[in-house]
């Protein structure tokens, strides 16, 4: 039996979701480039007002100290544009492609080497850049890449989002035992599946991540080390001119030799060293408002 609704939070997911549509019909008339700079411009100018900016703060002054003040604010008011862009940029998720004028793919070999395979894979990505775009891959291969996520606390908003992104690539899952039976399914039928594993899970396992231990999901290490699946990282960017950048990594692979939990603790470490290098690169396109520790 559902729980009841309180009045009170029934009128704000009502309000919420006529919000949401109000500002995507406005990106829709706007267009995606026009709507991504708009976006933008509403990140820098309220992100920093937000709670989450404390969050954010502290995050990144503890896990990257050589950043100056005035080096860290500079980047956490990227970081806001970047996210102020890619919520403008949902309504445009399905007519994204793969092109130099719309996204640059690098890493095409390791994709049709995927194809090529026939068999199941794991793309691991991260909350990092315009993330969306990683659905592309899903797109070239001809097929859709289960992927594991956290439903929108606003049932409603969840439901019209979800109702955007259909066909951009991705077959979504929520989280929980629902969702790891979607994934079991997906790969005894040779299909690949995604996992943006650089949230906190508290029913996960410490690893370090920046020098301090982040409690992390086991799926990817389970699957890999278990099966031997390839796991490709991949990450999406922003480029020069409003353009993006999907990069698709060769795959690598979890040790399978001796003890189980070792292995996929390494495994772990491992894929959170791989992120850890991509957001010393561009700290400005990681998600610091979770508190990933």
């Amino acid at each position: 039996m559902h729980k009841k609704i309180p009045v009170s939070r029934r009128i704000r997911y009502s309000l919420e979701y006529a919000l949401a549509r109000t500002f995507f019909f406005i990106f829709r008339v706007l267009g995606r480039k026009r709507a991504s700079n708009l976006g933008g411009w509403l990140g820098r100018k309220i992100g920093p007002l937000l709670t989450a900016h404390k969050t954010a703060v502290e995050n990144i002054s503890a896990a990257l100290p050589e950043l100056d003040l005035e080096e860290r604010d500079r980047v956490l008011k990227k970081m806001w544009d970047n996210l102020g862009r890619n919520a403008a940029e949902i309504p445009f998720v399905r007519d994204l492609k793969f092109s130099e004028d719309d996204v640059r793919l690098v890493g095409q070999e390791y994709l049709d080497e995927f194809v090529a395979s026939g068999q199941s894979a794991i793309f691991v990505t991260a909350h990092y850049g315009p993330w969306e775009a990683t659905a592309l891959a899903g797109k070239y291969c001809n097929v859709d890449v289960n992927i594991v996520y956290r439903a929108a606390n606003n049932p409603l908003v969840e439901n019209y989002f979800q109702q955007e992104r259909k066909g951009v690539g991705y077959e979504f899952v929520p989280k929980g035992k629902s969702g790891a039976r979607s994934l079991i399914k997906a790969i005894k039928e040779n299909r690949p599946i995604a996992l943006l594993n650089d949230q906190k899970q508290n029913s996960g396992v410490p690893i370090p991540f920046f020098g301090r231990d982040a409690m992390t999901a086991t799926a990817i290490a389970d699957f890999a080390c278990k099966l031997k699946l390839p796991v490709y990282p991949i990450r999406a960017e922003r480029t020069e001119g409003g353009q993006m950048q999907v990069t698709v990594y060769p795959a690598i692979y979890a040790p399978t030799d001796g003890d189980t939990q070792k292995n996929v603790v390494s495994f772990l470490t491992t894929i959170n060293e791989i992120y850890e290098d991509w957001i010393r690169e561009r700290p400005d396109h990681w998600f610091w408002v979770h508190n990933r520790w």
